[in-house]
Formats: structure tokens, sequence, C-alpha cells
């Protein structure tokens, strides 16, 4: 008989934000593969000392290095029996992180999967930056290579232009804001802007204003997770 794989979304920030649906489901897990099992651990470490989990699983890492064959093994554990979660650091697997290969191996052997949903910086910058428009476009992270990047950015462009609507979403490194933001420029013009740092965290932070703007203000760097919302419309 198979089992099951759970592909669980966990808190970006704020450890209060994990759902009780993760709670229960946390429960039954016997295997569950991380992004990075320090952080997974905290995490439940935490559950157990507030009295919300019994047991802890057994941990296994699942990263952009060894995705590539632990998709298989994650599908083999389920073909096995064995009730398998998936996490990330980060709210959900799949999302601009690891997991979207484990998914598909079972859904590739019609092996059973739930997702059980959580929050992500993706929907929490939506609201909270302001920022309206009829079509949304997520870009993730912006490849490292200036080429791909700017590609995506004309292409989003011009999708926008000729909707007359939309907003962008990108994650940004903090070591890469700079380069990121003067590529925007460069493509899209000074357009408006809200980036979002460190969402749910004790440092949370909004800042709104032009492309222009946002380079001067950080041209000596900038410290934490950051997501940018640019307005198209």
């Amino acid at each position: 008989m198979s089992g099951i794989l759970y592909v669980i979304g966990t808190p970006i920030g704020n450890l209060g934000d994990i759902t009780l649906r993760a709670i229960e489901t946390l429960q039954k897990i016997e295997v569950l593969y991380c992004e990075d099992s320090r952080v997974t651990a905290r995490l439940i470490n935490h559950l157990i000392e507030t009295g919300k989990l019994t047991k802890k699983p057994r941990y296994i890492p699942y990263n952009e290095f060894n995705e590539s064959r632990m998709g298989e093994e994650v599908a083999r554990s389920v073909e096995e029996g064995m009730v398998v979660g998936l996490v990330t650091d980060a709210g959900m697997p799949g999302i601009s992180d690891p997991g979207y290969r484990a998914i598909r191996a079972c859904h590739d052997k019609d092996l059973s999967v739930q997702v059980i949903p959580g929050v992500t910086a993706l929907t929490m910058a939506l609201p909270y930056s302001g920022i309206g428009g009829e079509v949304t476009v997520y870009a993730g992270f912006l490849p490292k290579t200036s080429g791909k990047a700017q590609r995506i950015l004309e292409a989003s462009k011009k999708m926008m232009d000729e909707l007359g609507t939309g907003r962008l979403v990108l994650y940004v490194s903090p070591h890469r804001l700079l380069k990121d933001l003067e590529l925007i420029m460069r493509v899209m013009g000074n357009v408006h802007c809200v980036l979002l740092r460190e969402l749910t965290k004790m440092h949370e932070e909004r800042i709104e204003g032009t492309v222009e703007e946002l380079i001067l203000k950080y041209k000596n760097g900038v410290k934490g997770e950051l997501v940018l919302v640019i307005s198209l419309e």
C-alpha cells in the first residue's frame, strides 16, 4: 500500500503563522524532507516546547544541491507506504524553493499528494504593497546572468504595456538589490514600486518610491529578505 506526500507550508518568519492543519499534519509525518534541517528543527522544537507537537520526524535534507536525485527518493518513500512531509526553510515548497521535482515524481507515479497551504512572501507582499493591477506577474529571483534577467523584464513590460495594467513581483537577494534595480531602471524606466523587507519579522519594513529613490536609499547596501512589487500601470 502506497503512502502519501504532504507538501506543507511553514512560516516565513513569525512562527505563530503556522496553521492548525500544518501542525496536525506534522504530527503524522514519519520522514520530513527539508531544505535545511537546522531551520526546520527550530520550528519543530518550538512546536514541541509549546505543546503543539508530541514527536519529531526524521529529517532528510532536500535542497538545491541534491534535488535532482532526491525527487525520486521522495517518490520511492511514498511508494513504499511511508507518510512523508516536504517543507522549505520558509513558505511553500516549489515557489522559488526546491520541491517541484519531488511533487512531479509522485504525480508521475500516481501517488497521493496533498498540499497543506501556508503563508508565502508573495501572497503577503501583494496586499501589503498597496499596488493594484488586473494582472500579476511573478518572476521569483531574476537570473544572475543579465541577459536572461533583461529578457524577463522586457517580456513583462511588453505584456503590461499591451494590457495597460499590471504589477510585477520579484524576490531579491540583498547583495543583488542595486544590480536588479539598475537593470529595472534601464528596461522599465523610473517606475513606481514598493520594497518589502523582513516580512513578519521584528524588523519588518515597507519602503515605497521610484526605482531611482530606492537606488539612492540603498546605495550602501541592505540586509534581510526582500520582495519588490513594481507598478506597471
